[in-house]
């Protein structure tokens, strides 16, 4: 019976190993082999007691390209990918989204996906009555939005001089990916081109 239990205990044990060697793999070839795009974004720095100091950071990306057939509704939560292209700016943008890819591009699972109306429920005027701005709110269209992924671990030494630069700097703030496959990682974090890791060391 003793020795049944060890078994199991091992088997779970080396499952779990594997599992954790794939995903370090998988990440490795996807910053090894990708396509290196950059999001502008807004970070600050929560610490997690089981997983350390990280950098959490947001990239929502929008578009207004996307099947004409897609409606309003929560169903379709999660369900796109997203083609990227770069922008003129140096920067890359959501150029459309897709139930899959459709024809040649960058194309990605975003971390989180959803179709909305362009107005956000924030644009409710100051005594708006809630059918007015029902109407106004439907009006403005619909748009898919994107999230890509937000956590950058960093040294624990490190983590709270990168948080204060972000801070003070997070309109200048960049996220760094890598693109392969249809899958994305976060590599990076910069502040004015420069890693923001090498500017706090």
């Amino acid at each position: 019976m003793k020795m049944s239990r060890l078994l199991f205990a091992v088997a779970v044990l080396a499952v779990q190993c594997l599992a954790i060697g794939w995903l370090i793999v998988r990440y490795e070839r996807v910053v090894q082999k990708g396509t290196e795009i950059r999001f502008k974004c807004q970070a600050y720095d929560p610490y997690d007691p089981l997983r350390g100091r990280y950098l959490r950071m947001t990239v929502n990306e929008m578009t207004t390209n996307f099947p004409s057939s897609v409606t309003y509704h929560h169903e379709f939560d999660n369900k796109f990918v997203v083609r990227l292209e770069p922008s003129t700016n140096g920067l890359w943008r959501v150029a459309e989204a897709a139930f899959e890819p459709a024809g040649d591009g960058v194309w990605v699972k975003p971390k989180s996906s959803n179709i909305d109306y362009r107005l956000p429920w924030s644009a409710q005027g100051k005594g708006e009555k809630w059918p007015a701005f029902e109407k106004r709110r439907e009006a403005s269209g619909l748009v898919v939005h994107a999230s890509f992924p937000n956590q950058l671990f960093v040294n624990e030494k490190l983590a709270p001089a990168a948080e204060k630069l972000l801070r003070e700097k997070t309109r200048d703030a960049v996220a760094v990916y890598r693109v392969f496959n249809g899958e994305i990682v976060l590599t990076g974090i910069e502040i004015g081109g420069k890693s923001i890791l090498e500017q706090v060391e």
